[in-house]
This record gives structure tokens, C-alpha cells and sequence, in this order.
């Protein structure tokens, strides 16, 4: 795993290498305190850094199996974990325990976001899309709102508007689907990937979703559904697509490190293209 730092040319070159894990890296995500973050993977640990000590991870907490998503809650210091085999768990960040452990999908959970405030949606590997109430209790912080079933094939994938009204999934049978807020009813689908859609990003600055998908593609679409512009990114698939900070560059890269050794050379295959 590594932090790349963009050049004028639209590269990227490392700035910095973390080294902890034993096994691939599934998740990362932004912690709650400026300069951290989490990663974590095939072994079941979650590690914590801060951007400018690589050398120092801390292990928060060992969840016995394969995680593939992280999300941190941190007005509630809850962090939330999706695991491989679909268990969806609440683990107090003060204490570090499990406080909360949901069967929640037959398969692995791909992707958690908070939709709002109150609720937190899960992309579900069982084709479903599960959504959840925060509730005040710590002892017991999360209640099933709804389960909707989307597609037979995995949910990659889940955005959420700036503003708050327009929700989008990466669907495994190739469509983007995007469903109202709160109401969570489909209002279109955006299909066009050749093989199932595996990620999907709104732009910050701009009414455009770009997605990408197991056809190696990246689709850059207009909100009324058309696609605006498409380009082959890789020769397999695209599993992340991210604007830099300053909003100029789009990169989509592989996402998971295959060993402890968290070299920027295991990322896979990175490119950027002008936005």
C-alpha cells in the first residue's frame, strides 16, 4: 500500500510505503482524526496509520476472517466492518469490542456508506442492497431498515450525492442502478458496461457519474442516464475509480495489495486521465 503523490504530467510517483499486513488488502478508508486512516484485508485485521509515520500501524481489532469494506462512524466512535463470508460488524472504537455482529448478507459485503445521518447502506455480494438504522443504544447501534433485492450478481459499489438525494450501485449484471433518497425507489439505470459494473464516483464539480467495470472500461455518464464519453482504462478490470483533490485528475487502479509487502508496485495497474 502506498501513497502516490500527482505530477504536473498526470503521474504519480510513491511518497510513501506501509508495511504491516500478511495477506491482501480488501479495504481502506479515511479514519475519523486528520492524518489517519485504516486498511484491511484477507487476515482479518484492522490497522490504523497516520500518513506521515508508515512505519508505526496499529492493530485496532481482529475480526477472525477476511474483510472486504470499512466505515467509520466518528460522531458515534463506531467503526463498521462487511466481511467476505456477509456478516455486517459494530466494533466501539473506545473500547475497541464487537458490540454488534449481523448476519446480514449471504455473501460478502462489498460496501458500506452512510446514506444519511440515521441510516447506513450495505452492497451485498447475495445481489441485495441493506439498509440500517443508527440507533442511540451501544450496545445494540444498528436496526434493519430494509433489504432490496437489485440483481442476481454482486453489488460493487455504492455513491452517495453531495446533496444528498441520489444513491447509485455498481451492479454486477452490468447496470448502475440509482434510487431515490429516503425512499430508496429506482429512478433509472444506467447500463452500457459490457460486463458487470464494478465501481462508480459522482464528480465533484460536475452532474456526471464515471464508473468502471469488469470490461476494463471507464464510462463517464450524464445524469439523465446517456453516455458522455468512454475510454478503455485497463486490459482487465476496473475495480476504483477516484477525482484527486484538486479536482483535475481520475484514476482507477486494481484494488488489493497480494502480500505484506505494501510496495506501490502491488496496486496493480494505475492510470490517470484529465477530468
Amino acid at each position: 500500500m502506498a501513497i502516490l503523490h500527482p505530477m504536473p504530467n498526470s503521474s504519480f510517483e510513491p511518497i510513501a510505503s506501509f508495511q504491516g499486513h500478511k495477506s491482501a488488502i480488501y479495504a481502506l478508508c479515511i479514519d475519523g482524526e486528520a492524518g489517519h486512516f485504516l486498511s484491511g484485508g484477507g487476515e482479518g485485521i484492522v490497522v490504523r496509520w497516520h500518513v506521515d509515520r508508515p512505519e508505526h500501524g496499529e492493530a485496532l481489532v481482529n475480526v477472525g476472517e477476511a474483510l472486504y469494506s470499512l466505515c467509520v462512524l466518528p460522531d458515534l466512535d463506531l467503526l463498521l466492518i462487511g466481511t467476505s463470508t456477509g456478516r455486517l460488524l459494530v466494533i466501539d472504537r473506545r473500547t475497541r469490542t464487537e458490540v454488534q455482529a449481523i448476519e446480514a448478507h449471504a455473501k460478502g459485503i462489498f460496501r458500506i456508506v452512510r446514506s444519511d445521518a440515521r441510516t447506513v447502506a450495505c452492497a451485498g455480494g447475495d445481489g441485495s442492497l441493506s439498509t440500517w438504522k443508527l440507533d442511540p443504544d451501544r450496545n445494540k447501534p444498528l436496526t434493519q431498515l430494509r433489504r432490496i433485492p437489485l440483481c442476481d450478481e454482486k453489488l460493487r459499489d455504492i455513491v452517495v450525492s453531495e446533496d444528498g438525494e441520489r444513491l447509485v450501485v455498481a451492479c454486477g449484471d452490468a447496470a448502475l442502478r440509482e434510487l431515490d433518497l429516503p425512499s430508496m425507489n429506482e429512478r433509472q439505470r444506467f447500463d452500457g458496461h459490457a460486463k458487470g459494473a464494478n465501481c462508480v464516483a459522482f464528480h465533484p464539480t460536475k452532474p456526471v457519474l464515471i464508473s468502471g467495470g469488469k470490461d476494463g472500461q471507464v464510462k463517464v455518464w450524464r445524469t439523465d442516464g446517456s453516455c458522455m464519453h468512454e475510454f478503455a482504462a485497463h486490459k482487465g478490470s476496473v475495480y476504483a475509480t477516484r477525482i484527486d483533490p484538486d479536482r483535475t485528475v481520475l484514476g482507477q487502479h486494481w484494488p488489493r495489495c497480494p502480500s505484506e509487502d505494501l510496495g506501490c508496485e502491488q496496486l496493480g495497474t494505475r492510470s490517470s486521465f484529465d477530468t
